[in-house]
């Protein structure tokens, strides 16, 4: 269970009214010898703790004091018989615990200086108070008090550091969290900027550009490799499948050399988009290209070819033109 220095300052006030309203009952009711100066000690004194209760409950964090105060004037001020000259009153330990609980190392020492001044002046200089063995008894239990105040401000001071350390280590580590975060964003998005560039390099790379109703025309410009005729076929089939084309002119007049390779792209990207009922013609031949693919034997037989794709299109439309009638 967790109490608070306010709840305990409370309780504190709250155990000190009733204390002071009993020992006014006492006086009046129980003790036939009660003199005046502890009458009025014990009303006055109920009376401004209860205020001091009131004030401290609504607000007011200087009650604490003021009771600590009141409590050393009243037990300084009440004790009297035996207790003033001959008997060393245990209610003298009473202001310094108090201050113990609710105030700090200095209140301690102030409250048990205070309160032993106040004997030592009404007992006239002479007593129990000024006897240097009670002194010391007195002198080594306040000290223990002030001891015990400075070890618990201790430890509450290297908890409260260790709790503003653990603040800023979480502080810090959400601030890292959310740099990480936002460089993980912007990551994101250049990864996404880097996909839309190459996205648009493929489609510049394999073109696929519409000639006439149901023709495409495929330029390849520069070395075919496998990554760009992998790009070539699948975008090839997806114009044709998209378009319903029936003929795609693939015109290798940009490929500079030809290699075996090179050569086993094309027929396999025109294989594949045969496989979708479309018709495929090459177009761009060079000399020195057919020359090397003769040389290095490779097979083109089924496959349509022609010089330009301008002789694909006007043999497309002189097979497709309708018969003039006479």
């Amino acid at each position: 269970m967790r109490v608070s220095q306010r709840q305990v300052v409370l309780a504190l006030l709250t155990i000190f009214t009733i204390g002071a309203l009993f020992s006014l009952i006492y006086e009046l009711i129980v003790s036939s010898n009660s003199s005046n100066l502890m009458f009025i000690g014990s009303s006055v004194g109920m009376l401004i703790l209860a205020g001091l209760l009131i004030a401290y409950w609504r607000g007011w964090s200087h009650a604490r004091y003021v009771a600590l105060i009141l409590i050393t004037l009243l037990i300084g001020l009440t004790a009297d018989g035996v207790y003033l000259t001959e008997e060393f009153t245990l209610a003298a330990f009473l202001p310094p615990v108090l201050a113990l609980i609710v105030a700090g190392p200095l209140w301690v020492v102030g409250s048990a200086i205070g309160v032993l001044a106040i004997l030592i002046v009404r007992a006239g200089g002479q007593g129990i108070y000024i006897d240097p063995f009670a002194l010391l008894l007195y002198s080594m239990t306040v000290g223990g008090m002030l001891l015990a105040r400075m070890v618990t401000n201790t430890a509450q001071l290297d908890a409260e550091e260790s709790a503003a350390q653990v603040r800023q280590s979480l502080a810090h580590s959400e601030m890292q969290a959310n740099e990480l975060a936002q460089k993980a964003g912007e990551l994101e998005e250049q990864n996404a900027q880097q996909r839309r560039l190459l996205d648009l390099v493929t489609t510049l790379e394999t073109p696929a550009v519409s000639l006439a109703d149901g023709v495409l025309l495929a330029p390849v410009v520069g070395h075919l490799d496998s990554r760009r005729a992998g790009d070539l076929t699948r975008r090839l089939l997806n114009e044709v499948s998209a378009q319903h084309a029936r003929m795609v002119i693939l015109d290798i007049a940009g490929v500079p050399t030809v290699d075996t390779a090179v050569a086993q792209s094309i027929l396999r990207t025109i294989q594949s988009v045969r496989l979708l009922g479309c018709e495929v013609t090459v177009t761009g031949i060079s000399a020195s290209v057919a020359a090397t693919m003769t040389q290095l034997g490779i097979n083109m037989a089924g496959v349509k070819t022609a010089r330009t794709p301008q002789e694909v299109l006007r043999t497309d439309l002189l097979i497709t033109a309708p018969p003039r009638q006479n």
